[in-house]
């Protein structure tokens, strides 16, 4: 006979084990997705294991971190040697110094630097208001990668595998790093493809960004691993891709009309529904003020929203 408490603590057993299994992906031997927690604000991370330590993609939010360095002996005893930053909004940056007191050493484009110094330290005070993580850290601004790669591509190698950081072009902003694995032909790529409607336009190049992703799908990835939602495959750049044209195409028509972003009513395909946000009113926003500008919205003074 089981007993209701038995019950419930085998059904917790398992839930625990599904939600596990979900929130961590082994994608390829020694390559780790781990699922962020929306809840709280938190991206996706990738780990990957080289011959004698480990890269983290993307920093995170400092609560975040420090959740991830107490994970990683969970995934091997190597120590992380670096966390690569894909772009410097907070969800993927503001980690960095939690990161760096741990002994690794953060990396990113000279692009997301260049982003911090444009942005900070007004968008981190802003966070500070809000996040206890970051509030916590005692910190007045983000701390700035460690180390900037210049040129478009550094390659990380050694016995076990080939690592490409990849820079293809303003997309989602003008600093987006992609991180290529071509034996496993894995792409985590940051915010410049996500899954679902979990992406911000104000800081894009609206109009180059499906450009910059036909670059990321030449590489025919196998696997894609996105800064926010679930991983899957090509799918993410194919729809991420389309929903960018057809919006633009479609208020750049409302624009031509002589409509502004409160008269627009904008429908979109049913194919692009997932990365379409219950609140289209930001996105139409960014993309009108491109239109309007001849030129990348995130090029515009704007407030972050």
């Amino acid at each position: 006979m089981v007993r209701m408490g038995s019950r419930f603590g085998v059904a917790l057993s398992v839930l625990f084990c599904v939600c596990t299994a979900r929130a961590q992906t082994l994608v390829a031997p020694g390559v780790w997705f781990l699922l962020g927690d929306a809840s709280k604000g938190y991206s996706n991370t990738t780990v990957i294991e080289m011959s004698d330590y480990l890269i983290v993609v993307d920093a995170n939010y400092p609560g975040r971190a420090k959740e991830l360095i107490a994970l990683m002996p969970t995934l091997s005893k190597k120590p992380v040697r670096y966390v690569f930053d894909t772009h410097a909004h907070g969800d993927h940056s503001y980690g960095n110094s939690t990161w760096t007191r741990a002994g690794a050493t953060t990396m990113a484009f000279a692009g997301v630097a260049k982003e911090m110094d444009r942005w900070e330290p007004k968008r981190w005070q802003t966070a500070v208001a809000k996040r206890e993580d970051v509030r916590a850290t005692g910190e007045s601004d983000v701390e700035r990668p460690r180390k900037i790669i210049t040129g478009d591509k550094l390659v990380l190698k050694d016995k076990t595998r080939e690592v490409d950081l990849l820079f293809l072009g303003w997309g989602h902003t003008p600093g987006d790093g992609y991180v290529w694995l071509p034996k496993e032909r894995v792409l985590a790529t940051g915010d410049a493809a996500v899954n679902g409607p979990r992406n911000k336009l104000w800081d894009a190049s609206i109009e180059n960004w499906p450009t910059v992703l036909d670059k990321a799908l030449a590489l025919k990835p196998v696997h894609v691993l996105p800064g926010h939602g679930e991983a899957d495959g090509v799918e993410i750049l194919v729809g991420q891709q389309r929903f960018l044209k057809d919006l633009f195409v479609a208020v750049n028509r409302e624009a031509a009309a002589g409509k502004r972003p409160a008269e627009m009513h904008i429908e979109l395909p049913r194919e692009d529904a997932n990365w379409v946000p219950k609140d289209l009113s930001g996105d139409i926003e960014a993309c009108y003020t491109e239109v309007q500008a001849h030129a990348p919205a995130g090029s515009v003074p704007h407030e972050w929203k």
